[in-house]
Order: structure tokens, then sequence, then C-alpha cells
């Protein structure tokens, strides 16, 4: 079979799936058409204050606030990095101990504070009252310990801060 008698055989076939893909043709046409029409309107009503407003400086300002933000950013992360090595020497925890240090001398004068970081690092203050006068005592905290002996108040105490933590 040669081409002329496929034609003359197909004519009708080959005008059909000719319109068919003429239409395809024609609609997509007709949708680039209507966006391209809406883009348009869009562009106009954005350029529309461009007579009032310099678009470029307006980017330009607009990209300097941005570049001024990510600066903020970095200082402010910095910061943020160092209240956070702060606070883990700061005190966290605070107790206080009242207690009759020698048995009937009129009440519960004598305390003990303990003020601790989470790393149980801090000091212990005891305040011991005697008929004589008060007498004060301190003891570095490191790791929960103190190289000195403690009384029970003390290690009560310290028991107390940790637990609070």
């Amino acid at each position: 079979m040669d081409i002329y008698q496929f034609i003359n055989d197909y004519t009708t076939d080959i005008i059909a799936v000719l319109s068919v893909v003429t239409l395809i043709l024609l609609l997509t046409s007709l949708i680039q058409i209507i966006t391209i029409s809406r883009l348009k309107k869009k562009y106009k009503s954005f350029t529309h204050l461009s007579s009032e407003i310099n678009i470029e400086g307006v980017l330009i300002s607009n990209q300097e606030k941005i570049m001024d933000l990510i600066e903020d950013k970095v200082i402010i992360k910095e910061d943020i990095k160092k209240i956070y090595e702060n606070l883990n020497k700061t005190f966290e925890s605070v107790a206080m101990h009242k207690y009759d240090a020698f048995g009937g001398m009129g009440g519960q004068l004598s305390a003990v504070i303990v003020l601790i970081n989470k790393n149980l690092d801090g000091f212990l203050l005891n305040s011991i009252h005697t008929r004589e006068g008060s007498h004060l005592y301190t003891k570095q905290i490191i790791k929960g310990k103190t190289e000195q002996a403690l009384s029970k108040e003390e290690q009560d105490t310290i028991k107390i801060a940790i637990e609070k933590l």
C-alpha cells in the first residue's frame, strides 16, 4: 500500500485526529492567554505605585534590613550561648535549716544555708549561736562534697538543696 492509497482510505480519520490536535492546541493557547492577562493585571497593579514609590529602592532597603537581621541573629546566638554557659555557674538551689546548736539555749538561733548550682558546686554558711556570741563558718562544696567534716545539720541541708535541683 502506498502513501496515497493510505491517505485516501483514512482521510476522515486523519482529519478527525488533526481537528482534535488543533482543538487541544487552541485550548492550550487560550489558557496561556488568560494566564498572561492575569499576570499583566497583577504586574500593572504592582507597578502602579512605582510613580509614588521607588520599587528598586524598597527592594534594596529590604535586602539591607535582612542582612542586619542576619547579623543580629548571629549576635543573639552568641549571647544565648554565653547565657547558658553562665547558667551552669549560677546558684539554682538554696536550702536553709534552723537548729538549736547546744540544746536548751533558748530556741533555734543557729542556721545552715546552702547555695549550689547544677554541677553541685557552691558553699554553705553555718551560723552557730552560743551564749558568748555567734560564729559564722563557711565550707566550699564541690560536686556535692566538702573537704571539711560536716555536722548532721549541714549534711541534711546539702541533701535538701540537691533534692531541689
